[in-house]
């Protein structure tokens, strides 16, 4: 079976504080994009008990296949229980340590395809708690869909109004990842010293037009982020001079941004900015969101 991970965005991004357990408190809207990874999963007939051979190609990771978090995902289930031999090939197109979180979807996506093809019968509540092991971002691609993301991530839940009323499927989006990999530590440490006190006003959204969606909602890595990389700095320009109604970096970055209204924007001058992030060395995409 052929399954295709995500990446995701972060309609906004608020840090509440720091946690008990060394990890932050976050409160967000995760929105599920067309950009994905593809991830075929095959059971081999008669094969060794437990054995997964797995390959990568498209955008290099590390040559650990063992930090991957598709080996990760299958070793956690292995734990627990007695699986097939399985042939898992990635081919990587997301970006790695780009605040899109590509990793957490391969990984999600793994054990969601594990679980079918060997007919395991995971609930999907116990599929999140498996996730959750795996990584901050990961129960968030079990069920895929936008959310009201809190804890440390782990916390799903449903978002605070219908998302019909938010046009989500009437919206277009550009993705500007400039190659910049963003330490999180590090992210965090600045963080620290630029918080944003505005708070996240996410029940306002439906009521508003797009581009007064900059009234509630921001990202507070953002500015302490971008000022420090000014290939951040530049994909933000890009997108601002595209005529884009909202533009904000995502997660704690490097990858930004910008929604319009489906048919509503120029061609010529979107064409225009990502050839401007292209002669950059930077990786774009454009879509339906």
């Amino acid at each position: 079976m052929i399954y295709f991970p995500p990446a995701k965005i972060n309609l906004g991004l608020k840090i509440l504080g720091k946690r008990a357990d060394g990890f932050h408190e976050i409160q967000s809207i995760f929105l599920p994009t067309n950009w994905c990874d593809v991830l075929e999963v095959v059971v081999v007939e008669n094969g060794e008990l437990g054995k997964l051979n797995f390959t990568c190609s498209g955008i290099e990771i590390s040559d650990d296949n063992s930090s991957n978090t598709v080996e990760r995902a299958h070793k956690l289930l292995r734990e627990n229980f007695n699986l097939p031999e399985i042939d898992a090939r990635l081919l990587k197109i997301i970006p790695t340590g780009a605040g899109l979180g590509g990793g957490s979807s391969d990984g999600s996506f793994m054990l969601k395809a594990t679980n079918e093809l060997c007919e395991l019968g995971i609930s999907n509540e116990e599929l999140k708690s498996l996730a959750s092991q795996l990584g901050s971002d990961c129960p968030f691609f079990i069920d895929n869909r936008p959310c009201l993301v809190s804890g440390r991530g782990e916390i799903i839940d449903p978002l605070p109004f219908s998302i019909e009323d938010l046009k989500i499927n009437k919206l277009s989006i550009l993705l500007i990842h400039p190659g910049v990999h963003v330490n999180t530590g590090l992210a965090f440490t600045l963080l620290n010293q630029e918080r944003n006190n505005k708070k996240l006003q996410f029940p306002k959204l439906p009521k508003l037009p797009l581009k007064q969606w900059k009234g509630v909602l921001h990202n507070d890595f953002q500015i302490p982020i971008a000022s420090k990389h000014p290939e951040i700095l530049n994909a933000i320009n890009i997108i601002e001079d595209s005529d884009a109604e909202y533009v904000q970096m995502t997660g704690s970055g490097s990858s930004v941004f910008g929604l319009y209204k489906t048919g509503n924007y120029d061609k010529d001058v979107l064409k225009t900015a990502i050839k401007k992030a292209d002669k950059l060395g930077f990786t774009t995409y454009f879509g339906a969101l």
